[in-house]
């Protein structure tokens, strides 16, 4: 079922700023996806997961600035996004933007839309929360994201945006339990701006990223996928971290991997949530998937993907699959223990 998030599509709104000073210039480096402010580190995913691999990583970009902006947040595939902070007798005023490498505005600087306006609403508040680099991270495909919360995953990084907590203590039970923050997203290609709910998200890959709206208190929860737009493909699988033992899913090839609702049974889905390679057959409970194998959940990659599961003595076995789910040669038995 589609769910089509609230979208605030306004242009951006062109303001006539003095320029102050003399031209002065802001160094990044040009890591793809990467997530910079001046000299401060940020969080940083591999180059060559966010979002496309034709950026420079090992070159730093220098993007003019006249004065019109006072810092870049984060930046990725040649895009900044820019804030501008005005203090004046009559109030504070925190507007952002998006500017190219050579210094072009791309979206020029605002102070609506649903991306800014909620951004406002937090940094402009007792709070402060969202005035900081550390709570922005390019997500790819000409996406920033915005929370004051939220774990990030790529193939095989995690990433924590925002200074408030993963975990927090149910008021009324006293158990601690997964917290869903608010995730905000500004598509800079198009201008579409999107809010919404999410404990972890993975970034953008072949147009979509998947994120996790609400966890239980083992840990998972139902998967939604979101595309570049803002909109929302809402789903019947689920996130189940300990089938195998795995961080969390990628959408990559047309695919991802989730289980099913009832009775956890484990596979791979397509983007409107159906399944269509069946893993059920094959025991992967119990294996710790992403600490083995060194990323967050299986994935496809070049047509395959690489699964482990254990006999019925508990011995592991390492397999490549293709997209029907065949073996390619045969699996292989592998050092690793069931907990």
């Amino acid at each position: 079922m589609k769910k089509i998030v609230s979208l605030l599509l306004a242009g951006a709104l062109t303001l006539s700023l003095a320029a102050c000073g003399g031209d002065t210039t802001s160094d990044v480096s040009g890591t793809s996806g990467a997530n910079v402010s001046g000299s401060s580190e940020t969080n940083t995913p591999s180059g060559s997961e966010t979002p496309s691999d034709d950026a420079n990583s090992s070159q730093e970009v220098t993007v003019p600035n006249n004065g019109e902006w006072d810092e870049i947040l984060c930046s990725g595939d040649g895009y900044h996004l820019v804030k501008k902070e005005v203090d004046a007798y009559d109030g504070y005023k925190f507007m952002l933007g998006v500017v190219d490498d050579s210094g072009e505005w791309v979206q020029e600087l605002t102070d609506t839309g649903t991306f800014v306006e909620e951004v406002r609403f937090r940094a402009e508040g007792s709070s402060e929360t969202l005035r900081d680099s550390s709570c922005y991270m390019y997500l790819g495909e000409g996406v920033f994201l915005a929370s004051p919360g939220v774990s990030v995953y790529t193939k095989d990084e995690e990433y924590r945006v925002g200074p408030w907590p993963d975990m927090i203590t149910d008021s009324v039970t006293g158990q601690l339990e997964v917290a869903v923050w608010e995730c905000l997203i500004w598509n800079v290609v198009d201008n579409s701006q999107a809010e919404f709910d999410a404990s972890k998200i993975s970034t953008f890959q072949d147009g979509y990223s998947l994120f996790c709206e609400a966890e239980d208190a083992f840990g998972g929860g139902r998967l939604n996928a979101l595309n570049t737009k803002g909109e929302i493909t809402e789903f019947t699988c689920k996130f189940v971290p300990n089938k195998p033992g795995h961080n969390f899913p990628v959408y990559s090839e047309g695919l991802f991997y989730a289980c099913t609702d009832k009775a956890a049974r484990p596979g791979f889905y397509d983007i409107e949530g159906n399944m269509v390679i069946d893993l059920s057959s094959y025991n992967m409970g119990r294996i710790p998937y992403s600490s083995e194998m060194g990323v967050n959940a299986p994935y496809f990659e070049n047509g395959q993907a690489t699964i482990l599961f254990a006999n019925n003595a508990d011995s592991v076995f390492e397999a490549v699959i293709d997209k029907t789910g065949a073996f390619v040669g045969e699996p292989e038995k592998v050092d690793v223990s069931v907990y």
